[in-house]
């Protein structure tokens, strides 16, 4: 009799598929699962399974069940990244900077789903920095928490 481990969760970040996310939300994605890999790598022992984080685009995100309903920061523009815009209706708003960005995601933590939208890439990389600053490790330690 086989013992298997549960899978290891798993934190996707999207962006979106447009020429436009490619070229200015991509990098800071990256970026911003590096940082939380640190994060993730300081709170857990040594033995354990780290969670993986992943980037991807909305594509794979919004066709994915699995995906599109597990820990989530999509990032971009409302017209560049099609999970941006989804979840704009689905989550509500933890910080707004009126005609600059919106940060959505539920801060109780029932919702691991979080929201970075900005009206531009310039807006769109604040929003990546004031949730990194504010709110990233609540919501990490809610997220994995949950597991």
């Amino acid at each position: 009799m086989s013992h298997h481990a549960p899978p290891p969760l798993v934190i996707t970040i999207v962006v979106g598929a447009h020429p436009h996310a490619e070229r200015d939300d991509r990098q800071r994605a990256y970026a911003l699962a590096a940082h939380l890999e640190a994060m993730l790598a300081a709170l857990h022992d040594t033995g354990e399974s780290l969670p993986q984080v992943q980037v991807l685009s909305d594509l794979w995100f919004l066709n994915d069940a699995s995906l599109s309903s597990g820990p989530t920061i999509a990032l971009g523009t409302a017209t560049t990244n099609a999970a941006v815009a989804h979840l704009a209706s689905r989550l509500p708003q933890a910080f707004v900077v009126d005609g600059e960005f919106e940060i959505q995601f539920d801060r109780i933590g029932s919702d691991p789903r979080v929201s970075l939208r900005g009206v531009n890439a310039a807006t769109t990389a604040r929003a990546v920095e004031v949730f990194t600053d504010k709110f990233l490790a609540q919501w990490l330690e809610a997220v994995t928490a949950a597991v």
